[in-house]
């Protein structure tokens, strides 16, 4: 008795179809990496991949913007040798504000009039804590208008509360590391049928996708950072099939 044969349906084959020749029309010194059917990272430049990018997405990112220098001592000496990518230059929303939903970390850094109807939330780094020499919020934007709100979630240096903390997470895999648990807070406020993440970093936004099970796709610039997010995404994939 011979095995059956699956037939890929035409919307699937439609679907591979479009991945590969998205994958083709990259630029030879982009990578591109397919971590799972629904999880696609570029490594290089996103004002370059940005042209690939489908239109109807909602983009979910913490943006490079001059701040603070990373590598300078507070209360013990940094372990960052460097600075990341872009922290040396203004940040540019206009691009991305024409995707239909958006959500950006540090928007006080980069306001633009067009950001004024949508809504301002708050992360709320330190409660109860006392913020020192570091800041005790940070704005994240939504181009979905809405009354304010405060999203608490403990961030201070080495006090880190759930799954990230010192505990679990000896050193951060990123300086500008943001909680999951926030992202995929964050992410949870999107319908769009795919997240962008333009400024993947470690990965934190692409983690909370999968757990979602949110189709999404990641830019990083940076090489070293680049491997890290995947070695991040593949291992929350693999989490995944345990519980399959």
């Amino acid at each position: 008795m011979s095995s059956a044969r699956f037939y890929p349906s035409n919307a699937s084959r439609q679907q591979a179809y479009r991945d590969r020749q998205r994958r083709k029309a990259v630029a030879p010194d982009v990578l591109c990496r397919q971590l799972s059917p629904t999880c696609t990272v570029y490594q290089g430049d996103c004002t370059v991949v940005s042209k690939l990018l489908p239109r109807k997405a909602a983009v979910v990112s913490d943006p490079p913007y001059p701040k603070y220098d990373y590598t300078k001592t507070r209360r013990r000496a940094s372990r960052w040798p460097e600075n990341f990518p872009g922290m040396d230059e203004p940040f540019d929303p206009t691009p991305w504000l024409q995707f239909p939903e958006v959500i950006l970390m540090g928007a006080d850094h980069y306001w633009v009039p067009q950001m004024e109807r949508g809504a301002v939330w708050f992360w709320h780094k330190t409660p109860g804590q006392d913020p020192g020499d570091q800041a005790p919020c940070e704005m994240i934007w939504l181009s979905a208008p809405g009354p304010p709100k405060v999203l608490p979630h403990k961030w201070l240096g080495r006090m880190r509360e759930g799954e990230e903390n010192w505990v679990h997470l000896h050193d951060k895999l990123h300086p500008a590391q943001k909680p999951v648990k926030l992202m995929t807070h964050l992410v949870q406020h999107t319908a769009a049928p795919v997240v962008i993440d333009p400024f993947m970093g470690s990965g934190t936004t692409l983690a909370a996708c999968v757990r979602l099970g949110r189709p999404c796709i990641g830019i990083e610039i940076d090489e070293s950072y680049f491997a890290t997010a995947c070695a991040r995404v593949q291992e929350e994939l693999q989490q995944l099939t345990l519980f399959e």
